[in-house]
């Protein structure tokens, strides 16, 4: 008989083709030895290279299916991805600190889908400074990390430290650093360099890296240690076939 798993969590959208939102986070769980629940904020209609529609789902749904889990079950991490509104999302968080003010949040923040599907306009994006210092990681592409210095009006990073939370700041669309990923936190920077040459491109890696990250810190690795482990992974799921839709395995 297995011991007992760390609980995590995740509260994203339902793709239909397995490549991101809950479906990828619930796999990536499950190799890492956690146990993964879905929450789901969307259903959309895509598949691994089209974006067609996306229907979201109410705050009142999403706490329906929030509530019951976070009273029976002490869930350590929570990961959340693709959200209707930043406002969703600060309620979504205070909710779920309401049953337990110690979980950890990581969030990464999908603003646009690989397709082209952009889910917000920037001028709907209030309160970002308070959703901030409610995470516990935050895990932007180079141009998330753009448009959220551009609606915050100020650095989230800078030189070599975080400002509200830390953050990893993923390496696959860097114009200055390809492949290379940076983790800012409050006391300083790590460079996190490709452990690979050459890379297929996956729908929904970056889910897979942030549920990676999630499991590790359920699993009681430090944050530093969480972001590297995650990247091997997410290596090796990128390189496990030569479509976009990747096989996952450790």
């Amino acid at each position: 008989m297995q011991p007992l798993r760390p609980y995590v969590l995740s509260i994203a959208g339902f793709d239909p083709s397995g490549g991101a939102g809950v479906l990828a986070d619930c796999k990536t769980f499950e190799q890492h030895g956690v146990y993964g629940f879905g929450v789901s904020t969307a259903w959309t209609v895509q598949t691994d290279d089209q974006f067609l529609n996306i229907h979201w789902l109410s705050e009142e749904q999403i706490f329906e299916q929030l509530e019951p889990l976070l009273r029976k079950f002490v869930i350590s991490v929570c990961k959340i991805g693709v959200i209707n509104s930043p406002q969703t999302l600060l309620r979504v968080i205070r909710f779920i600190k309401d049953y337990n003010p110690a979980i950890r949040i990581v969030w990464d923040p999908v603003l646009k889908a690989s397709a082209g599907f952009e889910f917000h306009e920037l001028n709907t994006f209030h309160n970002l400074e308070e959703i901030l210092t409610e995470l516990t990681l935050l895990t932007p592409n180079y141009h998330e990390l753009q448009q959220l210095q551009l609606i915050t009006g100020e650095d989230l990073v800078k030189d070599d430290h975080a400002v509200f939370c830390s953050v990893l700041l993923k390496g696959g669309h860097r114009p200055d650093a390809l492949g290379t990923d940076s983790l800012y936190e409050p006391g300083g920077l790590t460079v996190i360099e490709a452990g690979v040459e050459k890379v297929f491109q996956k729908h929904g890696s970056g889910c897979v890296l942030a549920a990676a990250i999630t499991a590790r810190l359920a699993a009681g690795v430090p944050l530093k240690k969480a972001c590297k482990m995650a990247k091997q992974y997410v290596e090796s799921f990128l390189n496990s076939n030569q479509s976009l839709l990747g096989y996952h395995s450790i």
